[in-house]
């Protein structure tokens, strides 16, 4: 095999994540309400990016972020966990940031949506693609902006022309522009919501249409594992089970991450699945994906 710049370029939905660990959720107008702990941490598809490198794979970002403090810190944990980011963009403006607030009855999100919506044909790199193995696209802000779907298509069209393997996450917010980046990518990684979504459909009536679509889908399914639809074959993979959870905030970027390096490691698409649900597992043990530890003994692992 021939020696490769990167094994992974991610590229879009970089977040800025900032935890808050409270008592009791909701939390109304008028309440004062004091954090037991916070941390900041890469989100969204860096998430993926930090934990892919924590697998062993060589990874860079593709991504806007603004020129403010949060990028700093965003590009500054990605850079020390050993991410390049020299194709991250710095322009006027704020970062993408969500604010994760988290209690024992589960989690609740205040975001700003940042300059990454923005992200456009300049800040794709086709020479960084052609000396990469796969890219993995998140495809939030293709549904959200038509500049960043038509960037991302441009990508994922670059990214074939080089012979490299398209991974996607759709998002959460599904619509047209959503099902022409599904239609460019060679494998899907959506939750069950979005592959409903999808495919207007319940999940049955959309696992029989993904079937023969010449694409491999692994389905987020939560407590439930998995699935995975690769031709004909549509096999369910368990999940692992966490000695303990802190949050679920962020299982299926580890996930994603999981499913990528077991494919490039040239593990099947069902060992890959049982990688993924094991790094989501691990990844519900922490509060945020840097603590997550070094994950190369799963690898080896599934090797056996």
């Amino acid at each position: 095999m021939p020696n490769h710049l990167f094994d992974l370029i991610v590229v879009s939905d970089c977040v800025l994540d900032i935890y808050y660990i409270v008592d009791k959720l909701p939390i109304g107008a008028g309440d004062f309400v004091v954090s037991r702990r916070t941390a900041l941490s890469p989100g969204g598809a860096c998430a993926t990016a930090l934990l892919a490198r924590r697998l062993g794979l060589e990874v860079a970002v593709i991504d806007e972020v603004g020129d403010d403090p949060f990028s700093e810190a965003l590009i500054g944990a990605l850079k020390d966990a050993g991410v390049n980011t020299g194709f991250m963009r710095r322009i006027h403006g704020f970062t993408t940031v969500s604010n994760d607030i988290i209690s024992s009855d589960g989690h609740a999100f205040v975001g700003y949506l940042g300059v990454g919506a923005g992200l456009d044909l300049r800040d794709l790199d086709e020479n960084a693609l052609r000396g990469s193995r796969a890219v993995f696209i998140n495809g939030t802000y293709a549904a959200l902006s038509g500049a960043a779907a038509d960037a991302l298509m441009e990508l994922a069209r670059m990214a074939r022309r080089s012979s490299l393997p398209v991974f996607l996450d759709p998002g959460p917010v599904i619509n047209e522009r959503t099902r022409r980046l599904v239609e460019e990518a060679d494998v899907v990684l959506p939750n069950e919501e979005e592959v409903k979504s999808l495919f207007h459909a319940s999940l049955e009536e959309a696992i029989h249409a993904i079937r023969n679509a010449g694409k491999v889908f692994a389905i987020k399914l939560g407590r439930g594992g998995a699935v995975v639809i690769d031709g004909n074959r549509t096999i369910h993979c368990g999940p692992s089970s966490p000695r303990s959870i802190i949050t679920t905030v962020g299982a299926g970027d580890a996930f994603n991450a999981g499913y990528v390096a077991g494919m490039l490691r040239g593990l099947d698409p069902i060992a890959s699945c049982r990688l993924a649900n094991a790094v989501a597992s691990l990844r519900l043990e922490h509060l945020t994906p840097l603590e997550v530890p070094d994950l190369g003994h799963l690898l080896h692992s599934m090797d056996k």
